[in-house]
């Protein structure tokens, strides 16, 4: 997906994590259970998280692969100001959901908790992620090699067979 859609995504999980904390408030003055509000708020934040990490992914690959010059209707200053925005309005949204999670759920703790989790998850999986590019650069060394031996066996059966050395060009 391109950003923009992705970035309409993140807004859209913000605005649903705005409307359940509004009815979490709504439900705990009428002392009604919020257990499974804070749940959807719970899964609107992973969708914001979500679409944030995938965004910026997006910025990455459309930059590198050419497809933000495709975007010719705008000016070099527009596609700068644009993307500048958007970062500045995602950052906001992340400050906006701290502050909702800390003061209007009334949950401080919840929100480090997950800062520190969301550290331990990404430090995981950047091992895992080193370790597959490790793996795959090791067969394709294996590969290699075993296409550099067959060949060299090849030239020794010919030289073997034939009483000469013939090497193709």
């Amino acid at each position: 997906m391109d950003p923009v859609t992705i970035f309409a995504a993140c807004k859209a999980a913000h605005a649903g994590i705005r409307e359940c904390i509004d009815l979490y408030q709504d439900f705990k003055k009428d002392g009604k259970d919020v257990s499974d509000i804070v749940g959807n708020i719970g899964s609107h934040l992973g969708a914001f998280f979500t679409h944030q990490e995938s965004f910026k992914e997006a910025q990455k690959i459309a930059s590198t692969d050419g497809s933000l010059l495709k975007s010719r209707d705008k000016s070099i200053n527009e596609e700068a100001m644009d993307r500048i925005l958007r970062q500045q309005q995602l950052e906001q949204m992340e400050t906006d959901l701290r502050e909702m999670i800390i003061y209007q759920v009334g949950m401080p703790g919840l929100w480090e908790k997950f800062t520190k989790m969301r550290e331990v998850v990404k430090k995981e999986r950047e091992k895992i992620e080193r370790e597959q590019k490790k793996l795959l650069s090791w067969r394709h060394l294996n590969v290699v090699s075993s296409l550099i031996n067959g060949r060299f066996e090849w030239l020794l059966q010919q030289v073997f067979s034939h009483g000469f050395l013939f090497l193709p060009c």
